[in-house]
């Protein structure tokens, strides 16, 4: 059954009810990582890191300035975009091969600028689905809170005197220690065989197969 064309009055409706609207203008930048399965966008006002199955809409600017990680996306499109020749693989563009390009060139400030944007991605994707009812799954959700506190509670303290990072890695440790005292000792990972190992990989690839083809679609849609 053919799909009936929306009317102008219901697209300008959907828009004004819209969560989140970011439109598409002359000065949008937009780049898609087709390894990694990663579109990041910017407008004058927002940027969007998006996978097939999540979005961050940054706005341009915080209650403290301008905001970082619209600078820092802003600039990892410029920086691909300047290099899109060099970094195309298989018909699509490359995240690593960028890095590769970047790495080689005598200037590394742009490889520094994109290792550490590389950083920050996987630190804000990994926690992301984390949230279920397993046993392993809702002990790392725990587990990343307590550390979370540990971090947050070295950073949060009065510093009477310079502290190191070596320093700042072993009061984060200490504060850990001190939290899991207390924790009762339980499995959470249990052992797998060949087989239940082998399954795992191939519904792990599928996944990734998935997201990659619903990122392309989306891609697809808004050329």
């Amino acid at each position: 059954m053919e799909q009936k064309k929306e009317t102008r009055a219901t697209i300008e409706r959907k828009i004004k009810n819209a969560v989140v609207f970011v439109p598409r203008t002359k000065d949008t930048l937009s780049v898609f990582f087709s390894d990694k399965g990663l579109r990041l966008t910017v407008n004058e006002d927002y940027a969007i890191i998006a996978t097939g199955f999540h979005r961050h809409v940054f706005n341009n600017f915080t209650n403290a300035g301008i905001s970082r990680p619209y600078l820092y996306t802003k600039r990892v499109i410029e920086i691909a975009n300047d290099n899109l020749k060099d970094i195309e693989v298989d018909g699509g563009y490359s995240f690593q091969r960028l890095l590769e390009v970047l790495k080689a060139k005598e200037d590394k400030s742009e490889y520094n600028i994109v290792t550490y944007v590389s950083w920050w991605l996987e630190i804000i994707f990994a926690p992301l689905y984390s949230i279920d009812e397993s046993e392993a799954g809702s002990f790392l959700v725990y587990e990343a809170y307590l550390h979370h506190i540990a971090r947050q509670s070295v950073l949060l303290s009065e510093k009477k005197e310079d502290m190191t990072n070596k320093q700042f890695f072993d009061d984060v440790i200490k504060n850990m220690q001190d939290f899991i005292g207390g924790v009762d000792e339980r499995v959470i990972f249990h052992k797998m065989t060949d087989k239940e190992l082998a399954q795992a990989n191939i519904e792990a690839l599928a996944q990734n197969e998935q997201e990659q083809a619903m990122e392309a679609q989306i891609n697809g849609s808004q050329d």
